[in-house]
């Protein structure tokens, strides 16, 4: 018998294409129609990206290959894009937009095979009738089509939800493998698409490989299965070492720039305020699936050993969303831009928070209540109504922070494109829109693609101003465009070497590094 369509897939997607043109339309209106995006970082990998597609891969000044990128894949994809189109405002937004859409639909998927599994456990006949998968996963999908950090990301033109959607992919595969009790090496193709996407990726696997051998030990498989896992690990890394190796070769280090560039680094003790902000902005999301998210990550230490067993096809989305942001606080604690870091979890965070919830509904309290103001309906609706509130102020954001970016960066880009050589060598401290308008030279304050910057961190003050100052007249840098506060002790030491020239002044900061942006001339003969 035919399976019949389910109606489901086409309200995700017009949900989806209202967020867009509502997200879309506030931007036009803030930025008076300039349009753009709102990060930097978005520029950054333009400039990565057409480069890549004129042969120049994973170089972003000619002929200087550099591992400074923490997303490979997206450049590649960007990248094939200005095969077809120079565009990459338009490509790059309609590719995270595409996978914001793939995403919530695979959120949906993932929510009907999971409780889909969840109903033969539940012998609860009196709610059967009035809790199905279908409306249950569909609150799920449509929590996150409606979150207002996702929305964000997806017309970000940022790779954030590329890897979310090869997360989910990954997810969904295994859990399909589970279903029809299998090994396949789909799942590893997916987590290694992921972990080229954004480096979390590999936090992801390992949960995956965890899960993989505690399963073996418990069924007493793990003789048949261990070869399989060894063959998964060794695919993995063949996909996914290559760009470390490529980093290592070229700065001595197999962590990317972007990685030491962000204050990445290893430590044994927890950022606590990192953690403590990353749930502030879950409780902004939306409040209710925040508290689920906290219930879930109760339910899951006190029903530890059930996930390795009755509810094992949960266990890698609940360790997810638990390890994530305890790991991120240990590892790189950035909250930067809206806690980007921690987006990818929403989803999953929606996805278990959902299942909380049918829990909830399944009490004897709920039960008896359920004909009241309690009636599940009732409840999502509600639920779903409170993510509109961060939502129109996310929407709000997007509009604001591209007002941002063109204020300021793109507005010095278009100074330099009047008043500088196209062969003079300029430095700068966010290099996006002003590297890739202009194609000049740059040399990054930041480090994030010039790692002699990195190096110069660990020695004492004065060495690293002498060396910065070396550097840049070794390069015959004829600009220097940066935020002052970010380099204060160099301006007090060189400054008599630099001549203030203009800069762009944002009366209202949302995204920058700072509220003013100086451009200063340099005149080393001083």
């Amino acid at each position: 018998m035919k399976k019949k369509f389910d109606r489901n897939y086409i309200y995700i997607v017009l949900a989806w294409f209202i967020s867009c043109i509502i997200c879309l339309g506030a931007e036009y209106y803030i930025t008076n129609g300039e349009m753009g995006v709102p990060l930097d970082d978005t520029w950054i990998h333009f400039q990565f990206a057409d480069n890549f597609s004129n042969g120049h891969f994973f170089e972003y000044n000619i002929g200087e290959p550099t591992a400074g990128t923490t997303s490979p894949l997206y450049v590649i994809v960007l990248g094939t894009a200005g095969l077809i189109t120079k565009n990459f405002i338009l490509s790059s937004l309609l590719i995270s937009s595409l996978f914001y859409l793939f995403s919530c639909l695979l959120v949906y998927k993932i929510s009907m095979l999971i409780f889909e599994m969840a109903q033969s456990q539940f012998q609860n006949s009196a709610v059967k009738d009035f809790i199905s998968p279908g409306f249950l996963s569909i609150l799920a999908a449509l929590l996150t089509v409606f979150a207002g950090r996702f929305a964000w990301a997806g017309l970000s033109g940022m790779e954030t939800t590329m890897f979310t959607f090869f997360c989910l992919a990954g997810v969904l595969s295994y859990l399909k493998d589970i279903q029809s009790k299998r090994f396949t090496l789909l799942p590893t193709l997916l987590f290694a698409l992921a972990a080229t996407s954004r480096p979390e990726g590999f936090l992801l696997y390992s949960i995956y490989i965890l899960v993989m051998f505690v399963n073996s030990i418990k069924v007493k498989t793990l003789r048949s299965n261990y070869f399989r896992i060894f063959i998964s690990v060794f695919i993995f890394l063949c996909l996914t070492l290559p760009y470390f190796i490529f980093s290592y070769k070229l700065s001595g280090n197999f962590l990317p720039n972007t990685f030491r560039g962000q204050g990445g680094h290893f430590d044994f003790i927890p950022d606590l305020t990192y953690v403590r902000i990353g749930i502030i902005f879950f409780f902004r999301d939306n409040f209710f699936t925040a508290l689920l998210y906290l219930f879930a990550v109760l339910f899951y230490f006190k029903n530890t050993k059930r996930f390795f067993n009755d509810l094992k096809y949960l266990n890698m989305i609940f360790l997810w969303i638990i390890l994530l942001p305890a790991v991120s606080s240990i590892v790189i604690p950035n909250w930067r831009h809206h806690v980007r870091y921690l987006i990818p979890l929403i989803p999953f965070i929606n996805i278990a928070s959902v299942y909380v919830l049918e829990l909830v509904m399944r009490t004897n309290f709920f039960v008896k209540f359920n004909k009241s103001f309690l009636r599940p309906k009732k409840v999502g609706i509600t639920i779903l109504a409170v993510s509109f509130i961060y939502y129109a102020v996310y929407v709000i954001a997007l509009g604001k922070n591209t007002d941002n970016i063109n204020n300021q960066q793109v507005k010095l880009a278009a100074w330099v494109n009047e008043n500088v050589p196209r062969d003079a060598t300029i430095a700068l401290n966010d290099i996006g829109a002003i590297t890739f308008i202009n194609k000049n030279r740059i040399i990054d304050m930041a480090g994030l693609v010039t790692p002699e910057m990195l190096q110069y961190g660990k020695y004492n003050i004065e060495d690293r101003l002498d060396s910065i100052n070396y550097l840049l007249k070794k390069n015959n840098v004829s600009y220097i465009i940066i935020y002052d506060h970010w380099y204060r002790e160099f301006l007090d030491k060189y400054g008599n070497t630099l001549t203030f020239v203009t800069s762009a002044y944002l009366e209202e900061n949302t995204i920058c590094g700072g509220d003013e942006m100086k451009v200063y001339k340099t005149n080393y003969n001083r």
